[in-house]
């Protein structure tokens, strides 16, 4: 395989909860590229058996068998082993390693020759020469801007309060905090709603910092400015990635129903054909006036930095309706 591929890579690094899922689906209705939602992190232990976005299983699905066959003919290595490596070294953990890693180290170069391989038979298999993987790993994010020179990074931000809300929604319905991959039972919010602050602060403060670092390949978009100026948003990721949005822009201005892909990691959005967007105005609806107090002294630098201290939030920008007969 060529050191540079000729298919272009869009990686979306940020916290859950943010909206990726509909900017992911949105972009993806673009022509040019292939949106299969969490890609890297979709091949944990049991892929095999789980189903895609559309219902199909993995094992029958027509897209994917394409997928993998590519993927072995570049690289001569397994799929599920290829994979499953890539999707080990997306950890949070890896954090370091990615920042001091070697280019010249024989994992490193595995592993970018695996992650081409999968994008790349991704792009084949679709037809598609843009790949957007919405894995959101930071470890991740951080090694294809040291090492695949092809890929750019969108840093997809939300507020914090509504970041932190969407988290206290979940836990008051739940009764677990997911974070890291990890599940945690919790009858009380208060300990979550610190870490869930604290978290969007390092990791939005380490992407501006990768900015710095790497200008031109990673840009900063806002979730909330998504909802209020939907086709600018749009028409900044074309300036920035080259890429015609042309069919992203009119499903984001006209409401069309969005589709589902073969994604095999995603939340409950991708598995459904009933999703258009449509953002609407309103306050966070959970968090205490403790808690929006904590959020505000976890976040302060970059909540200032980014113009969230008095902002007006926004809801989710879904709508799951009813297709007409």
């Amino acid at each position: 395989m060529s050191q540079i591929s000729p298919t272009k890579y869009l990686y979306i690094v940020g916290r859950g909860h943010s909206g990726t899922t509909i900017f992911s689906m949105l972009v993806g209705e673009s022509r040019s590229v292939a949106s299969e939602g969490e890609i890297i992190t979709g091949f944990g232990p049991g892929f095999e058996h789980k189903r895609c976005a559309n219902g199909e299983l993995f094992s029958e699905s027509s897209f994917w068998n394409r997928v993998k066959s590519a993927f072995e003919r570049q690289t001569g290595k397994a799929f599920a082993d290829g994979v499953g490596l890539l999707n080990r070294r997306a950890n949070w953990m890896r954090v370091p390693a990615a920042l001091l890693g070697s280019a010249s180290a024989p994992a490193t170069q595995e592993a970018k020759r695996l992650t081409q391989a999968l994008y790349d038979g991704i792009a084949e298999a679709s037809g598609r020469p843009v790949v957007l993987d919405a894995t959101k790993e930071l470890a991740t994010a951080i090694f294809l801007l040291r090492h695949v020179p092809e890929a750019k990074i969108i840093h997809f931000v939300r507020s914090p309060f509504g970041v932190v809300d969407s988290y206290v929604k979940r836990m008051k319905r739940t009764k677990s905090f997911e974070m890291f991959r990890r599940s945690y039972r919790v009858e009380r919010h208060l300990g979550p709603v610190v870490v869930s602050a604290l978290v969007w602060m390092a990791e939005s403060a380490m992407c501006e910092v990768l900015r710095l670092f790497h200008p031109g390949r990673i840009i900063t978009l806002h979730y909330e400015d998504l909802c209020d100026q939907p086709v600018a948003v749009l028409e900044r990721l074309e300036a920035f990635s080259g890429i015609s949005l042309a069919e992203s822009k009119a499903a984001a201005r006209d409401g069309h129903v969005l589709q589902p892909g073969q994604a095999l990691q995603g939340n409950r959005l991708m598995r459904t054909d009933e999703i258009v967007f449509s953002p609407k105005k309103g306050l966070p609806r959970y968090l205490t006036a403790l808690d929006r107090a904590i959020v505000t002294l976890c976040t302060l630098p970059m909540t200032l930095a980014y113009g969230y201290l008095g902002r007006r939030a926004v809801k989710p920008a879904v709508v799951m309706r009813q297709l007409p007969q």
